[in-house]
């Protein structure tokens, strides 16, 4: 898994969010970005998208200071 698909889900997967307040919201507006501009999810594609939505909430967790390089 590549490292920026692998920090988003660790993100998740160790509840980091519970230590780190405003990131939620700043994925959530991702989340939102995404849904409205990228294409309708279809079996062909739906690897495709979820990979890169996982790819955005990394640069977003990275661009707000939340990928972990900081302690809280």
């Amino acid at each position: 898994m590549p490292v920026g698909e692998y920090r988003a889900c660790a993100f998740f997967k160790n509840k980091e969010y519970l230590r780190k307040p405003g990131s939620l919201t700043l994925l959530y507006e991702m989340f939102w970005r995404c849904h409205r501009e990228l294409p309708n999810v279809t079996r062909e594609n739906a690897f495709d998208i979820l990979s890169f939505r996982f790819k955005m909430y990394a640069q977003v967790l990275k661009t707000g200071g939340y990928d972990g390089t900081t302690d809280w």
